[in-house]
């Protein structure tokens, strides 16, 4: 959570968030060439009385200055005494907030994990108290419960991902039990006795389901997965959505999700609800089709290994006979493919090809200052000016305690400073790509490449955006179009010429065949239906979770199941082809989507960068749908 600067305006509506103050942008310190401060203020070797100590400073430092713009003579306000004021301290608290909750994620001692996690609840404690200021909200009557509701939020949210993060579940099996799996992914695991381990982190997780081929082994790994931190986390998911209904209805809205989309493109649950409603009305077919073809490759399969088939396709089936359709039907060979995608492969390739894309220049940083041995740090200037743009971590690999998932973290926001030069922009991105093994460096699987492409493109929002305020910076965008700028990228790995520099043998350097390289192209219409099926579920559970009282989450995420997938969920679940041209697309991209961060809308971002209003037709014809002659889809924004 950002600390933010909220005027009395529209009751819960941050004035410097407000498309008003988007309008102003720019315009108080103006918008031309200012000199960079190339400094990476962040520390990772902080103990945790350290972060303990840090954590009071700041905090202190920052009421300082709210005491004295809550204390000014009325008639004494000025630009500079109150919005420049909020503004500046803003800059200095993002920084060192980040430097504070981040080890949480990624730090690999314990205790220095707990201390940021404390430091992040009382942090997000004080964020509501500033944001909460009588003098700024003027709303007496609502602001005690408000204030309340608000700290039981930030720390309900924190609980839920440490929970998450620091879940060590693991089951064994038999060598027998997990047949399919390749014999480098059974190496690899560690031993518990006479069986192995597998957890229930991403490396060990989707290679099971993908390949394994007892039904036994994938339901208890699938229902294990999608039961993590239940007892824990299914009262704090309860009491979220409770609380987040009760704190939009104090602040004027019917339901938190119109209080959320009132500031995102889409502006209302209605019109989300519609644009969902017509999406699965015209994917429902291609989805019904792709069932039926999973189900005759389950009935095979029951008859080949002598096993009774019940005519169900079950949540725990549906990777691994999706990854049989890419084999059966596309010929693609994923143990074979991933071969060819070292991971250090990829990184030189996605590196080579942002850079050339968006006319930067990377340049790895040599004896950095990092969490852990893992890590590596990469300095970005561009290319033509020689101009410093930020910095960026890269946290591939997995280990104990560390965030669970892959995401861009922005550490240090790229805005103007005080003196008015401009400070420059930090990010980091974690993943957990498998680790080296004796016999193999990390392979990724393509999934994995498109994953690295999307995060990585978080990552260069976050350094290429060039807004004056700190909470303009990089993804502070609309919700609703956050995810928009990463997965244009992903393009990259559906094309053959990107897929042939970032990828070579591990042993033997030979490019990917080609046939190989053909069949891998054409399986993305694999499994897309359903897929993106899958996607509506789960912004219909959202949408219904803050928009109806009662609902139970695992009960509501099931049904939606059933009814959009006609697949049952497992027990315990709730827990453009835009750039294929020349250069002058890229930097047009960077210039129109990425460089204005969040002071702009996102709407008229796209209407600048496409030359039209956004439609729905790329999408679907994407993923190999045929559209009527003359229809014309606008998108919900």
């Amino acid at each position: 959570m950002l600390l933010t600067v909220s005027l009395p305006l529209t009751p819960g509506t941050g004035a410097l968030g407000s498309p008003a103050a988007r309008r102003l942008h720019g315009g108080l310190f103006g918008t031309g060439p200012v000199p960079v401060c190339a400094q990476n203020r962040l520390r990772w070797d902080l103990s945790p009385e350290r972060i303990r100590q840090l954590t009071d400073e700041l905090m202190g430092r920052t009421k300082k200055v709210y005491d004295g713009v809550g204390a000014l003579d009325p008639d004494a306000v000025t630009v500079e005494n109150t919005l420049k004021a909020l503004a500046d301290v803003e800059v200095d608290y993002t920084v060192q907030r980040n430097m504070l909750d981040f080890p949480q994620h990624v730090s690999p001692c314990k205790e220095v994990r707990a201390a940021s996690t404390e430091a992040d609840k009382r942090l997000s404690e004080f964020d509501v108290e500033m944001s909460m200021r009588e003098d700024v909200y003027q709303r007496v009557v609502a602001l005690q419960e408000v204030k309340s509701i608000k700290k039981q939020l930030s720390n309900l949210c924190i609980d839920f991902n440490k929970n998450l993060n620091e879940d060590t579940t693991s089951l064994s099996f038999t060598r027998d039990q997990l047949g399919g799996l390749p014999e480098d992914f059974l190496g690899s695991l560690e031993k518990d006795g006479e069986q192995l381990k597998i957890t229930l982190k991403y490396p060990h997780y989707f290679p099971t389901m993908k390949k394994c081929f007892v039904p036994e082994t994938r339901r208890k790994l699938e229902e294990a997965f999608n039961s993590r931190c239940q007892q824990e986390n299914s009262g704090i998911l309860k009491e979220l959505v409770k609380l987040r209904a009760q704190k939009s209805s104090l602040l004027g809205f019917s339901t938190h999700a119109d209080f959320v989309l009132e500031m995102n493109m889409a502006k209302s649950g209605k019109k989300v609800a519609g644009f969902l409603e017509e999406l699965a009305r015209k994917l429902k077919p291609l989805g019904e089709e792709e069932r039926a073809v999973l189900l005759q490759l389950k009935q095979k399969e029951c008859e080949r290994r002598g096993l009774p088939f019940d005519g169900q396709l079950h949540a725990w089936d549906t990777r691994y006979f999706m990854t049989q359709v890419e084999e059966t039907q596309y010929a693609v060979d994923q143990n074979l493919l991933k071969e060819f995608f070292p991971m250090e492969v990829v990184t030189r390739g996605l590196l080579d090809i942002y850079q050339e894309l968006l006319g930067l220049s990377f340049q790895l940083v040599d004896g950095a200052s990092v969490w852990h041995p893992d890590v590596t740090l990469y300095s970005v200037k561009d290319r033509d000016s020689g101009q410093v743009v930020g910095q960026f971590y890269l946290d591939l690999h997995p280990r104990e305690g560390k965030y669970g998932h892959a995401a861009c973290f922005g550490l240090q926001p790229g805005c103007l400073l005080p003196d008015g030069s401009r400070q420059m922009s930090v990010a980091a991105m974690v993943a957990n790509f498998s680790k080296p093994t004796a016999d193999a460096p990390s392979l990724l699987q393509h999934d994995e490449v498109e994953t690295y492409f999307h995060e990585f493109g978080h990552v260069m929002h976050q350094l290429c955006a060039q807004a004056d305020y700190a909470m303009f910076s990089g993804t502070h965008v609309e919700r609703d179009f956050v995810e928009a700028p990463s997965q244009m990228l992903e393009n990259w790995v559906w094309e053959k010429e990107p897929l042939q520099r970032m990828s070579k043998h591990y042993r033997t350097g030979k490019p990917i065949p080609e046939d190989l390289l053909d069949k891998l192209i054409k399986s993305r219409l694999a499994n897309t239906g359903l897929f993106n099926l899958r996607q509506i579920v789960l912004a219909k559970v959202d949408q219904a979770l803050h928009t109806r009282t009662g609902l139970d989450p695992a009960e509501e995420y099931g049904r939606l199941c059933q009814e959009v997938l006609g697949i049952p969920a497992s027990k315990g679940l709730a827990g453009c082809s835009l750039l294929i041209g020349p250069l002058q697309v890229g930097l047009d991209y960077r210039k129109f989507i990425l460089q204005p961060g969040g002071s702009q809308d996102a709407s008229e971002m796209l209407r600048k960068f496409l030359g039209r209003e956004p439609k729905q037709e790329a999408f679907l014809l994407s993923k190999g749908l045929t559209l009527e002659l003359g229809a014309s889809t606008p998108c919900p924004c």
